[in-house]
């Protein structure tokens, strides 16, 4: 398995997606990757141009990227607002800090933005397509982009998330409490993927009152058995963790 195509393409049907109180099952997360790949697309984005993605732990965010990586184009999250990438995915309250320069475009998630030369996650998603042409690129295109210009093609970051894959299983139901800027976060998200695992994206400001078996809370928060964290492995509610 060396893109994310081929993920998504033989993503487990016990793969899911939870951000309370949303869960959205394998069929569903293929499908809106699908999507946004199209959406992406219609807005100018291509193979090796860059997007730039919020770091916010929001489905949004992950679709952003797993729509990106099927044009083969590159992601960079929390990029700066003096940005050179072909888009920029983020939400509509911070779009206009972003300046793209010449051919930019500006897609905000949640509110519909007030420019109408700013495109509507959402929106623009929902009426897409929700399937995908085969790919015809190998998986030594870059998925992900730094500072200083450099990151993993989309065959390095599978190759970790198949290591990842090995240690979850089915039931469990991963936590992402690290930011997206780290490499490792998207690899655990692959990896949760991969296994068939859920991927949980916790808001704890939210009292998530969900009847799921799959997660249980901690003072209203919903909360996985292992957790995706980059530093401070102690303060997690779950009791496992993957720290990279």
């Amino acid at each position: 398995m060396e893109t994310v195509y081929e993920l998504l393409a033989d993503l487990p049907a016990s793969a899911t997606l939870r951000a309370p109180p949303a869960s959205l099952p394998a069929r569903e997360v293929r499908a809106t990757s699908y999507k946004v790949g199209n959406y992406l697309r219609s807005r100018g984005v291509h193979r090796g141009s860059v997007v730039g993605v919020a770091d916010d732990p929001d489905p949004k965010a992950v679709f952003a990227f797993l729509g990106a990586t099927l044009l083969a184009a590159p992601v960079r999250f929390d990029p700066p607002h003096a940005f050179d990438g072909r888009a920029v995915v983020a939400p509509t309250a911070t779009l206009d800090a972003y300046d793209l320069g010449p051919g930019g475009q500006r897609v905000g998630y949640g509110e519909r933005p007030e420019n109408p030369a700013d495109g509507h996650f959402e929106g623009g998603v929902w009426s897409e397509n929700p399937a995908f042409p085969p790919v015809s690129f190998d998986g030594d295109v870059r998925a992900l982009r730094d500072a200083d210009g450099d990151g993993s093609s989309q065959a390095a970051l599978l190759a970790r998330a198949g290591n990842v894959a090995t240690t979850l299983d089915a039931e469990n139901v991963v936590a992402i409490r690290a930011p997206f800027t780290h490499e490792s976060t998207v690899v655990g998200v692959l990896g949760a993927l991969r296994a068939g695992a859920t991927v949980l994206l916790p808001d704890d400001g939210i009292d998530d009152k969900t009847d799921s078996a799959d997660d249980t809370e901690t003072d209203g928060a919903a909360v996985g058995d292992v957790a995706i964290v980059t530093d401070d492995v102690d303060s997690v509610p779950e009791g496992r963790v993957l720290s990279f």
